[in-house]
């Protein structure tokens, strides 16, 4: 595999925040990894204390990436503890390789908890919002 084509997978890992990348093609397999220690490259791991109860709704990251509650800066937050929210309805952004991407209800409710703050790397499927 050339190098540039290795460094430029490099730098998109770096941009989406990867830990792991794997490519297998007709020119080779690549394996590349790396260690982040750093405690600004690390989002801070959040617990939950109990578990979800059945009048409680989950909302989950559909992709890896930075975290952010509103549209803008200087805008106010698409939604914050105790609003009510419908299926569809856009609640946060997710910024995956330079690129901003709405995440929506995928059911109704009403905001209890929202589990990440602004800024923060999350991950595939970690739990973002808990509805009631």
């Amino acid at each position: 595999m050339e190098l540039d084509k290795v460094q430029k997978m490099i730098e998109l890992m770096n941009e989406a925040g990867l830990s792991h990348l794997e490519i297998d093609d007709k020119e080779g397999h690549i394996v590349l990894e790396r260690n982040i220690t750093s405690s600004e490259n690390v989002a801070p791991q959040q617990t939950i204390s109990s578990e979800p109860t059945s009048e409680e709704k989950t909302i989950t990251a559909p992709f890896v990436g930075t975290f952010y509650s509103s549209e803008q800066p200087d805008k106010a937050p698409l939604v914050k503890s105790g609003d009510k929210v419908i299926k569809g309805q856009s609640i946060a952004i997710i910024e995956a390789m330079k690129m901003m991407n709405e995440v929506k209800a995928d059911k109704d409710g009403i905001v209890d908890k929202i589990l990440v703050s602004n800024g923060d790397q999350v991950e595939y499927d970690q739990p973002l919002f808990m509805l009631k």
